[in-house]
């Protein structure tokens, strides 16, 4: 595809599909009729040229691009300072009351993945305050799905819900605290949020995960060795689903090329 018939099917989806209402990142794109903005086109080029390698891609072809314009150690296009302010400045994010430590990225993400995976299972890995498993929770009622979720932490939680089980262990001895059905029933979703046991965690869901599950590893610089580690176990098994990643622009998440579905 080239610049100028991404121009004419933006023009055509807005028309059709948005009946007439442009995102900002569609007028940009207009814009480049009559502009020939040099800096905005060398950015929609890049995007072509990710849009061609498909919406699965290998986890190594994403680790491997070092392209100018993007953070070194994120492979982001976005700035350092928007991810650090995207969770909140005065405070973070709140949710029935608790705090909700999401990017407002992710919060974004999470719930289109929810809407289009529909799981029946949720393992989260970290629990933190509790909010996040209790967000989920109001977010699968919400889309109109049954879901049962089991949050692990080595803190005990306060909150209750009546979708969520949480559970005190440690992520690095996984396999000895959670029972043996925690994911018997699919669509399944796992969040590592943990920080440790990175490894055990992903070596206890990889035997649980069926084609067509997801897992998700947050902030996930700094896990690169355990991630290389798990796709070089696990070859051609799982692909980063780049129409989450790259759905603010390239990896604008804090799951850099770590939102991930089982393929094989």
């Amino acid at each position: 595809m080239t610049i100028d018939r991404l121009i004419r099917q933006t023009h055509a989806r807005v028309a059709e599909a948005q009946q007439g209402v442009p995102t900002y990142y569609d007028r940009r794109v207009i814009r480049q009729e009559k502009e020939h903005d040099p800096v905005w086109r060398a950015r929609l080029e890049h995007h072509l040229a990710d849009r061609r390698e498909g919406r699965f891609v290998p986890w190594t072809a994403r680790a491997a691009v070092r392209r100018e314009g993007l953070d070194p150690h994120r492979r982001s296009e976005l700035p350092d300072e928007t991810l650090i302010m995207s969770q909140g400045t005065a405070q973070p994010m709140r949710w029935r009351g608790g705090h909700l430590f999401k990017s407002v990225y992710d919060f974004a993400l999470t719930t289109m993945l929810l809407e289009e995976l529909r799981p029946a299972s949720i393992l989260e890995i970290g629990s933190g305050t509790g909010t996040s498993a209790l967000w989920l929770a109001d977010l699968a009622e919400s889309i109109g799905f049954p879901c049962r979720i089991v949050s692990l932490d080595l803190h005990r939680v306060a909150l209750s819900h009546p979708a969520v089980d949480f559970v005190v262990g440690d992520a690095r001895r996984i396999g000895e605290v959670l029972s043996s059905d925690v994911l018997a029933d699919g669509p399944r979703l796992v969040f590592e949020d943990a920080h440790v046991g990175v490894a055990e965690v992903l070596g206890y869901v990889h035997p649980r995960l069926r084609e067509g599950d997801y897992l998700v590893v947050e902030d996930s610089v700094g896990k690169g060795e355990q991630l290389a580690a798990f796709d070089a176990a696990h070859p051609g098994e799982y692909a980063v689903d780049t129409g989450y990643t790259d759905f603010f622009g390239r990896n604008a998440t804090s799951c850099v090329d770590s939102i991930m579905r089982r393929m094989t």
